[in-house]
């Protein structure tokens, strides 16, 4: 997980690069742009010193780490050690600490209120404290797989530590969607226009307002004169945003953040967090920053926290079958041929995971091991299985063993199958579509060799053929297999929030 390090790496060399110039003018910096790694300035620290950007993102990840959830208390008291004891920082030196940053700690430390109601809730306290420190949150919800409004709730609580203000939760919102688009295998710019596309109704709107021209326009076709760098929360994901679009490289895109001017760490570190994330960090600029060893094992023990602490079933079964438990009916899962139960990037449990929160069944993972049946596969979980309200997912070969399986079949109440091989054994596969009692749908990429078969299968009345545009046998663009049993397979069922 390359993009984890990379992206917290990224952060900390654009928040240090961009120290030694906050607060400078871009006319300025337009005369003598920085472009290296440069001490002092603006504050008395040395070359490749973070800030409070960096000292905050560490806090939050030192606490994931520590706890493997979210606990707002236990991020504040971290918050209140980097004050008060310099712990988090480069050099021992606590710095630039934002104002409604300050009293929301200050006011947890001396009155202890409970963490998330301690942010500054006035339309005055729309600083960009909450959006410097949202990477870790970031990338813990991707991977735990939190969406929805439980991801919208601990967003909320997380910039409230701080910044309550409906406009700060948005810009953090829209930030943490961005990321979870480029993490999902989505380019920059597809990305982009993934999180204009989503629904903010549950904003007001006047937040809506606040983010119309970044969710309206094309932000980086503005020119630059019309992008302000400074630290109101909505100038600054857009300066962010803008550059990242606008630029190539690593060290283009700190380059260019940094030289807008203003409040330049912040900037910095954001876009850093961005472009590291898509194209790795510059080893030069790194082995320049200050305190490098510890910076660098916190990001491997995040990455780490990450792959092994979160992302893992309730159970495995000698690595055949994993397991989330829930409380009833059970949705199996069958992989491809030789596919594992976590699949590429893990997105069978990602899958499991959030089926298992949403609906609360019991999720069983098969890998599909070329001497194993679902007959086998039944007799090994016949503790697990409640043959009363069995949901089927099968994909390729997986899907194949179901369909033309008939006693299997007839177990299920829904079948899912996903790039169904038609040209082996078509004869047997269209055998078992016909005979199905239950409700049956076949989805294809538009890529995937079986989709010139479809006019085979089209004319049987018990299936439902859906084709997704640009998709391949593997579903490799983008992220719309992690989504096809909602859209597809519980439609019958009531998710948690209804």
């Amino acid at each position: 997980m390359k993009k984890i390090v990379n992206s917290i790496l990224g952060f900390a060399i654009g928040d240090a690069m961009g120290v030694p110039v906050e607060f400078k003018k871009r006319e300025e910096l337009f005369d003598k742009p920085i472009v290296k790694m440069e001490g002092y300035g603006t504050y008395d620290v040395p070359a490749g010193t973070w800030s409070d950007d960096t000292s905050m993102v560490l806090a939050t990840i030192d606490s994931l780490i520590s706890l493997h959830k979210t606990d707002y208390d236990d991020i504040m008291k971290r918050f209140c050690d980097w004050i008060n004891n310099a712990k988090y920082t480069a050099t021992g030196v606590v710095f630039d600490i934002g104002i409604t940053t300050k009293e929301s700690i200050l006011k947890y430390y001396m009155n202890r209120i409970e963490a998330i109601k301690c942010g500054g809730a006035s339309i005055n306290n729309n600083g960009n404290g909450s959006l410097m420190r949202m990477l870790p949150i970031a990338l813990y919800t991707y991977y735990e797989d939190i969406v929805d409004d439980r991801l919208l709730d601990i967003i909320k609580n997380a910039s409230s530590l701080t910044h309550a203000h409906e406009y700060s939760i948005m810009g953090c919102y829209i930030f943490v969607k961005y990321v979870h688009f480029l993490l999902s295998g989505y380019n920059k710019f597809k990305a982009y226009e993934k999180v204009k596309e989503l629904n903010y109704y549950k904003f007001s709107e006047n937040a809506r307002r606040a983010y119309k021209r970044f969710l309206t326009t094309d932000i980086y076709k503005l020119d630059l004169d019309y992008i302000k760098s400074s630290g109101y929360v909505v100038d600054t994901l857009e300066a962010v945003i803008w550059t990242f679009l606008n630029t190539n490289s690593f060290m283009e895109s700190i380059v260019g953040a940094i030289n807008l001017g203003d409040d330049t760490d912040t900037i910095g570190a954001l876009t850093g967090a961005l472009a590291g994330m898509v194209y790795g960090v510059n080893e030069d600029l790194l082995n320049e920053m200050q305190n490098k060893d510890y910076l660098v094992s916190m990001a491997h023990k995040f990455d780490e926290e990450l792959r092994l602490n979160i992302l893992k079933f309730d159970e495995v079964i000698d690595d055949k079958y994993g397991i989330v438990l829930g409380y009833k009916g059970v949705f199996l899962i069958k992989t491809e041929l030789n596919g594992s139960i976590y699949g590429f990037q893990n997105r069978y449990l990602k899958i499991a995971k959030r089926i298992n929160f949403e609906y609360g069944l019991t999720v069983i993972v098969m890998n599909n091991l070329s001497d194993t049946t679902l007959e086998d596969d039944f007799y090994n979980l016949k503790n697990y299985i409640d043959e009363d309200n069995i949901y089927f997912m099968g994909m390729s070969n997986g899907a194949t063993q179901a369909i033309q399986n008939e006693n299997m079949s007839a177990k299920f109440k829904k079948m899912l199958l996903v790039n169904l091989p038609l040209m082996i054994n078509l004869h047997k596969t269209k055998e078992g579509i016909k005979n199905y009692k239950g409700r049956l749908t076949c989805v294809f990429g538009s890529k995937d060799p079986s989709f010139n078969y479809l006019p085979l299968i089209q004319d049987f009345r018990n299936v439902n053929i859906v084709v997704i545009p640009n998709q391949d046998h593997n579903f490799n663009n983008g992220d719309d297999f992690l989504f096809l049993a909602e859209k597809y397979l519980f439609t019958d069922l009531k998710g948690r929030e209804e």
